[in-house]
């Protein structure tokens, strides 16, 4: 009988004890801190996600959800419409949609954190609205012409630096029964990729300043109607199979060797090392002009983020993003992505990117002219849209009459 009692306390101690763990664990998790930190890069999600679990073991009162869609400008552009906003969410500097958020308010206001002075002033001005700025540059990215090195250096091919050298290239390659340059014509972000680099080296920010306010004729304008021909001629090389193929099925047919060229930016890197992680390949300037010195390279703010001035917990967003400005985190960030760091001291050490990152480096680079468009993101997806069908009627006349008419309703709108 004895026994049977002892026993039974053990048995009711126990269950006590678990008791008391289990509202101990209950109520830990109760006491963290939730935020959402929604980012459009789905070639990067893999490494958020460990960036997010070195960051919690660091914080384990915060826990951090990363949320990444298809088609996530759009999605954050529908729930910042009806007040379902993100505590920290991926945002581009200079863009209409960005100016727009930060005047009214949905952004906080960042200017003053210690962790700014971890970034290059150069690239994290670019926030800035008056004397303030609401967001924070992580990385920028970058377009060039990606090229399989083997298959140039058994040619004996050189590196075109000039648009005529470029072709030419084009050319001997087609001559010797190899595909010259691979397009996915399917896919709307990988035709703005290739066109917006002509775009973007021929037209500045005054000259956009000056078309969000005024009507200009762009189908009489020698520069776009130049730039709209350079684009048939680049067209002419491409596979045959083009308007069918989507980026993934180009990133494999380009280390299958099915092509010879093809224009990227370097956020493709990480998918395409994924396919064939010794692929031997380079990637060169675009060369759009017949003046080397003038050839730009197309990119700016890609890994950028804000947090909602709404966040129930600001002080933990701007931990995260204190830990992802930290060097030792953004250069993990480069050399995953192979992107070229906004963090000071950040080094590229990704061999195919040096030749862009060094012209970036040198100011010979171009920011998105998308960015600086009424329309924002809209304006910008209406812009691939509309090239998307002129690769395929080919006609320069009703191209530059559509530009004009998408630009004509999106200054209507701010009135």
């Amino acid at each position: 009988m004895k026994k049977r009692h002892i026993l039974s306390c053990i048995v009711i101690t126990s269950l006590f004890l678990s008791a008391c763990s289990l509202e101990e664990n209950v109520q830990q998790e109760k006491e963290k801190k939730q935020i959402e930190f929604f980012q459009t890069k789905m070639n990067v999600v893999e490494f958020f996600d460990e960036m997010i679990e070195a960051f919690e073991s660091e914080y384990p009162d915060i826990e951090v959800k990363q949320v990444s869609v298809p088609g996530g400008m759009e999605v954050l552009k529908t729930r910042l419409a009806r007040g379902d906003i993100p505590d920290i969410f991926i945002t581009y500097p200079i863009e209409q949609d960005y100016v727009i958020r930060a005047t009214k308010g949905y952004l906080l206001d960042l200017t003053h954190e210690d962790f700014i002075a971890e970034i290059d002033p150069t690239i994290q001005n670019r926030y800035l609205i008056g004397d303030r700025m609401y967001g924070v540059a992580l990385s920028q990215n970058a377009v060039g012409v990606i090229y399989n090195k083997d298959l140039f250096a058994q040619l004996k091919l050189d590196i075109p630096t000039t648009w005529d050298q470029f072709l030419e290239t084009l050319k001997k390659l087609r001559e010797t029964g190899q595909q010259p340059i691979l397009m996915a014509n399917k896919d709307l972000e990988r035709i703005s990729v290739f066109n917006l680099s002509l775009v973007a080296n021929t037209f500045d920010s005054q000259y956009w300043e000056t078309l969000n306010k005024n009507h200009l004729d762009l189908s009489e304008d020698d520069r776009w109607i130049k730039i709209s021909n350079q684009m048939l001629e680049i067209l002419d090389f491409a596979q045959e199979n083009s308007f069918s193929t989507e980026g993934a099925e180009l990133n494999q047919a380009f280390i299958n060797g099915e092509g010879a060229m093809s224009i990227i930016g370097v956020w493709e890197i990480p998918n395409l090392e994924k396919l064939d992680a010794n692929f031997n390949y380079g990637i060169f300037p675009f060369p759009v002009t017949a003046d080397p010195e003038r050839n730009k390279v197309l990119g700016g703010v890609d890994g950028g983020f804000a947090i909602s001035a709404d966040t129930k917990y600001p002080e933990e967003a701007k931990k995260f993003l204190e830990f992802l400005v930290k060097k030792e985190n953004a250069q993990k960030f480069s050399d995953y992505e192979g992107n070229i760091s906004a963090i000071k001291g950040v080094q590229m050490n990704t061999e195919g990117v040096i030749l862009l990152a060094d012209r970036i480096n040198q100011g010979k680079s171009v920011n998105w002219p998308n960015h600086y468009w009424i329309g924002g993101t809209a304006a910008e997806e209406d812009f691939r849209k509309i090239s998307q069908r002129f690769f395929f009627d080919r006609d320069v006349d009703a191209y530059l009459e559509r530009l004009e008419l998408m630009f004509e309703s999106y200054r209507q709108q701010q009135y």
